[in-house]
């Protein structure tokens, strides 16, 4: 008896011969805990900024600090600039079926230096120790957090699903996305990546429907942020408007290959964020309106 001997097909590594589009990647660091040094020492082992981690320090550590603070109080914002923030702290209390509530201080954070002050000294001993706690150990929340900044800063993630978690990255950043990969393997995380080659139908229409949404909730802001503009709007918010609108005009030209039939009704929509913008700085008479969008 002849036993038939059936081949089996190795496979061949993608990327060998099949062009990608890029890939989809999510990352998740669950239960991970690592002080600020160490955050900022992974960082610039992998190659990347380590000046996000700072930037996040003190504003993102006091949020989780208040939750130690909150008790029988409410800890609110109440105004922010570039250098600090100010709190109010109410306190609260019961009175049969009622509650009432009574100021108790207002607390300034120094978003530089992590500093706190306030005028009732023990409020402000306890706050500063809270905050120097959460500062010194990092969460996955802020693990997350510089993640995203650096994305922002180096490459654009495109939400495969409305809830977010999962992203379509352009296979130009291959490179950027191993140093994160890097990175969040140093303080405890992970990241899940998937290549998606060129030349399937399903693929290549998810990339490009991806992509598209991505930019058209670039465009839906910056309308919205243009429709919000009044006589009391700085002229530094408008120049800022309108490099917004020339950085995402930039990007419907580095995208065109993933855009298919969609660059075009983009290019629409960008050109009329453009136009509402120019009109609205004319209506304002606050800078002349063609140097800002040229």
């Amino acid at each position: 008896m002849t036993t038939a001997t059936i081949p089996i097909p190795v496979p061949v590594p993608v990327g060998a011969t099949t062009r990608l589009l890029g890939e989809v990647i999510a990352w998740a660091c669950p239960g991970a805990s690592v002080t600020h040094s160490d955050l900022v020492r992974a960082l610039e082992d992998a190659g990347l900024d380590p000046g996000v981690a700072r930037e996040l320090a003190p504003r993102h550590a006091f949020s989780r600090a208040c939750k130690r603070l909150s008790d029988r109080r409410i800890i609110r914002p109440v105004s922010e600039d570039v250098n600090s923030v100010k709190f109010q702290f109410t306190q609260e209390s019961r009175d049969g079926d009622t509650f009432a509530y009574t100021l108790e201080t207002m607390l300034t954070l120094d978003k530089r230096t992590g500093a706190v002050t306030c005028e009732l000294a023990g409020l402000a001993t306890l706050a500063q120790e809270e905050l120097d706690r959460c500062i010194a150990a990092r969460t996955g929340g802020d693990v997350t957090r510089v993640v995203q900044k650096l994305f922002e800063r180096q490459a654009d993630l495109f939400p495969i699903r409305p809830q977010g978690g999962c992203y379509f990255v352009a296979q130009r950043h291959a490179g950027f996305v191993d140093k994160i990969q890097e990175f969040l393997n140093r303080v405890g995380g992970r990241l899940l990546r998937f290549p998606v080659p060129a030349g399937t139908e399903e693929g290549d229409r998810s990339v490009t429907r991806a992509v598209a949404d991505g930019l058209a909730a670039l465009v839906a802001e910056h309308r919205a942020a243009v429709a919000q503009f009044g006589t009391d709007t700085r002229d530094d918010t408008l120049a800022r408007a309108a490099e917004k609108i020339r950085a995402t005009k930039f990007k419907l030209g580095a995208y065109a290959e993933y855009l298919a039939g969609e660059r075009e009704r983009l290019e629409r929509a960008v050109a009329e964020a453009e136009a509402e913008l120019r009109e609205t700085v004319e209506r304002l008479g606050a800078v002349p309106a063609e140097p800002a969008l040229a």
